[in-house]
């Protein structure tokens, strides 16, 4: 027991003094299904999902469109988006609708927003905090299925 104790002290040592640095709960690694978007977030996405007409092109109930605009829920979101990050679905949102001018596509400011919209539409839970605006966090963030 004394050994193993002097081993672990002399790791911790090591670790401090080479600068190295432990992750902390809220900058490790998380998926989408530890609830990372909170209910209040989801329904201001709603909400820019309406002001940018993302139905008029994914259908009523953003099952998808008639010319091949892929859906913004269900199974076939699921296992598209399965294994990617946050930051690539925020950094796509930002180029729609895409027959728009860029200075009418969504803001990147809100694509965390109506990321949380699209998680709460496909049955992953909220959470307490809301996703962060910030494309490093979102990295840190995977989708997997529900």
């Amino acid at each position: 027991m004394k050994k193993e104790l002097v081993i672990f002290l002399i790791v911790c040592g090591l670790a401090a003094g080479l600068g190295l640095k432990t992750l902390t709960a809220q900058e490790a690694d998380k998926t989408v299904a530890q609830g990372v978007y909170t209910s209040e977030q989801a329904a201001r996405g709603a909400q820019v999902v309406e002001n940018y007409g993302c139905r008029n092109c994914h259908g009523g109930q953003l099952e998808g469109g008639p010319e091949e605009e892929p859906p913004l829920w269900g199974e076939q979101f699921v296992t598209a988006w399965s294994g990617r990050k946050l930051d690539e679905l925020a950094e796509k949102i930002t180029t729609m609708p895409a027959n728009a001018d860029p200075g009418y596509q969504v803001k990147p400011a809100a694509a965390p927003d109506v990321v949380a919209y699209l998680l709460q539409a496909n049955g992953y839970p909220a959470g307490a905090a809301e996703l962060p605006a910030d494309p490093k966090a979102l990295k840190r963030i995977t989708i997997v299925a529900p």
